[in-house]
């Protein structure tokens, strides 16, 4: 990143992608730019100057006495019939078992219940964001601002379809109405393979988010849980 672009940048928001984390960098002048890094502390190292950095990953780890976060079953209350939509945060305890089978077997074990496999490959990431002690750094989740944007209402349409890809455009553009070029310039600086469309997508409405920190909402309100590590168990969106 130029020196300029760090002194400039106001706002981040950032999805994890195949090829690490993809990130839309909002500067001053209400400009967004895209970044792609293979680990998270790359992008923090040049947002020194972001007053606010919204991640679409899990921040915060329950242990095995709270099972499953609070954050996680108000944010599928908020999404249907799209509960789906929000993974269960895996429990401190299986974080570093090793595979995938013996870390389903662990959590069968232990938890009662198995693990699939696209939360397992979270892992990594998770564990990134469990060493972050970054205090901008908050755990978002996109489908609820997309929902917030979109009057309370989740988007019905898949973001892994064209139709829901547009539906996310539009409620993109009435706050940013170049959103639909940067999507585009996206598209063309990055290989589907590291960076998929609906990873854009996610990574510029949580940009969009940390532009306005004061019609940020949360869940739960008010002061929220922390994990053992002190992170906040809270999605803000």
């Amino acid at each position: 990143m130029k020196i300029e672009d760090q002194l400039n940048t106001r706002a981040i928001g950032i999805d994890g992608c195949p090829g690490g984390w993809i990130a839309a960098l909002l500067d001053t002048s209400g400009q967004m730019k895209w970044r792609l890094e293979p680990n998270f502390e790359n992008i923090l190292a040049g947002a020194a100057t972001a007053e606010l950095i919204l991640v679409d990953m899990i921040i915060g780890l329950p242990c095995l006495e709270i099972g499953v976060r609070e954050c996680d079953r108000l944010a599928r209350v908020k999404l249907r019939p799209h509960a789906s939509r929000v993974f269960n945060a895996p429990v401190r305890e299986v974080l570093g078992v090793g595979s995938y089978s013996a870390t389903n077997l662990e959590s069968k074990r232990v938890c009662g219940k198995g693990l699939s496999k696209q939360s397992y490959y979270l892992f990594p990431k998770i564990r990134e964001l469990d060493a972050c002690t970054d205090l901008r750094v908050r755990e978002s989740h996109p489908e609820l601002v997309f929902a917030r944007l979109n009057g309370g209402i989740p988007v019905s349409a898949s973001k892994k379809t064209e139709a829901g890809r547009e539906a996310r455009l539009r409620i993109l553009e009435d706050k940013l109405p170049s959103a639909r070029a940067y999507y585009e310039i996206g598209m063309t600086l990055f290989k589907r393979a590291k960076v998929g469309r609906d990873d854009l997508l996610d990574a510029m409405v949580l940009c969009v988010a940390a532009m306005e920190p004061e019609a940020l909402q949360s869940l739960p309100e008010g002061a929220p849980p922390c994990d053992e590590q002190g992170h906040m168990m809270q999605i803000w969106f």
